[in-house]
């Protein structure tokens, strides 16, 4: 599902209103939407709060279909009017005999919202940005205390619709209607955790004109089926790849076989892993399909660089990093097998991002190299900082992809391009996820021999097998979850033959 950054946004409605329709007639099309919205909940008294803009204009459109329809309807002025669309809608409404309220009139706004069956936010819309005036905390906070149900025309007040921040008391909705293209903001925590249930209407907005604009997208059914691998019945092992894991110390010995359980869990046909023999121990008493090589030390070094020259020819993407430590002879192991072999491709996960973070002029070669640091990563990656705006302008600046692991976790590919994963529950919220994750995006990447799309398909992966278990999340575990991708993949089956056959009764 394509989504906007809000500049975007505005570009998009400058564009066709260049092209001939009115912003009031953009603005009209919204407050119908979001009275039918309300048409539908059976409302008979409801509180609309305006701000001076566009949105505020927005909202004074929903007050005026709500008057005319008979509902008890009054809006809460909380800034005077300024755009023109906003002082036009404005006008009308209380052309209309519509009642308003002030933001000073305190005893009096509260009174509305206490008798209110529904609370309409048409503050600020998606071009808020810094924090909330405290008169306007104020009163949303006095709103979220209450039980009535409330809608945000956009976004909720005081969320970001760059990267999902909130101010402090922002809005918190049960829904939100928003237009054109739902906001990245939407998808992102906190700020998700505000917008409640998401409606897009995009009654007025060509598509050719928002495709055109907006190149960010959720991550959903359809596009995770466009992009997985076929699978032929006259095929063999060697037909799906092969990944190598590397990494394992002697105090992680998991993490290697949670990798290599992800590349196989994804379709990859060979997995080999080169381990110290703690880890090597793990992985043949409990992954037995896996070739199990062992190093010599109780670390890797740069002297493992050697025994695996010969394996290389095998290998189609390589995992480094899951359980390899911070011995100094294993960060230079990582950059020794990043240098000695350019032409494959590589999923750095844990400490080989550590390693990583030590010289990161080994990202600007012409590798195909895929990074996936959760927020503490990629801080120590980029000067502290961890703000998608920053990681959008890291990926591009080194040309490198990257994963920003979270509860939506991004995905930036390397001119800067997001991809946002809503799949997934508090049961990936355990160590050994982010082993699982890489050898998922590893083992589709050996199907495949693209790390863009492996690392969208493994994303979307192991979120919608966590959500497929059985297990409840607090006792689910990466292992358990790795058994459920054969959920997901049975998934895309059904849909696969429904699509062939037609819907079934």
């Amino acid at each position: 599902m394509k989504v906007a950054f809000p500049a975007q946004m505005r570009e998009i409605d400058k564009k066709i209103i260049e092209g001939g329709v009115s912003s009031l007639l953009l603005m009209e099309e919204a407050a119908r939407s979001v009275f039918e919205e309300i048409q539908g909940r059976g409302v008979s008294r409801a509180v609309v709060l305006c701000g001076g803009g566009n949105n505020g204009g927005d909202g004074y459109g929903v007050a005026r279909l709500l008057l005319g329809d008979g509902t008890d309807v009054a809006v809460v002025r909380c800034y005077t009017p300024a755009s023109d669309d906003c002082k036009r809608n404005a006008a009308i409404y209380a052309s209309l005999g519509g009642p308003v309220a002030t933001l000073e009139e305190t005893s009096v706004v509260e009174g509305l919202l206490e008798r209110a069956d529904i609370i309409i936010d048409a503050v600020f819309g998606t071009g808020f940005h810094g924090d909330l005036e405290a008169n306007i905390a104020k009163l949303f906070e006095f709103v979220n205390r209450l039980e009535t149900y409330r809608l945000a025309l956009d976004i909720p007040s005081g969320v970001s619709g760059f990267d999902g921040s909130v101010s402090n008391s922002s809005f918190r909705a049960d829904k939100t209607v928003t237009f054109g293209l739902a906001k990245v903001g939407h998808f992102l925590y906190p700020g998700c955790s505000f917008c409640g249930e998401i409606r897009v209407e995009s009654a007025g907005f060509p598509k050719i004109i928002m495709n055109s604009l907006a190149d960010s997208e959720v991550i959903d059914e359809e596009i995770v089926f466009s992009l997985l691998p076929e699978r032929s019945r006259n095929s063999y092992k060697g037909s799906y790849g092969s990944v190598l894991i590397a990494g394992g110390s002697e105090v992680y010995t998991g993490a290697p076989y949670l990798s290599a359980l992800g590349a196989f869990r994804s379709g990859c046909g060979m997995v080999y892993t080169y381990t110290p023999g703690g880890s090597a121990s793990v992985i043949r008493n409990i992954l037995p399909e896996a070739i199990a090589l062992v190093s010599d030390g109780d670390f890797l070094g740069p002297g493992d660089i050697n025994h695996l020259s010969k394996l290389m020819d095998r290998i189609d993407c390589v995992v480094v990093g899951p359980g390899i430590g911070r011995k100094e002879d294993s960060v230079e192991f990582v950059f020794q097998l990043l240098k000695s072999f350019p032409d494959k491709s590589f999923v750095i996960d844990a400490d080989g991002l550590f390693a990583v973070s030590k010289d990161l002029s080994i990202l600007s070669r012409s590798m195909e190299i895929l990074l996936t640091p959760h927020p503490g990563e990629f801080g120590r990656l980029n000067e502290g900082k961890t703000d998608l705006q920053s990681f959008m302008e890291f990926c591009a600046g080194h040309e490198t992809r990257a994963i920003l692991k979270g509860a939506s976790s991004v995905f930036c590919d390397a001119s800067g391009k997001i991809s946002i994963n809503t799949t997934g529950n508090t049961g990936l919220a355990k160590a050994g996820s982010g082993d699982l994750l890489s050898g998922s995006i590893a083992g589709f990447a050996a199907q495949t021999g693209d790390l863009d799309r492996s690392a969208i398909l493994g994303m979307y992966f192991m979120g919608r097998a966590a959500e497929l278990s059985s297990v409840s999340e607090p006792s689910n575990s990466a292992s358990r979850i790795a058994d459920c991708f054969s959920l997901v993949f049975k998934q895309f089956e059904r849909n696969a033959k429904e699509k062939l056959h037609g819907t079934r009764a």
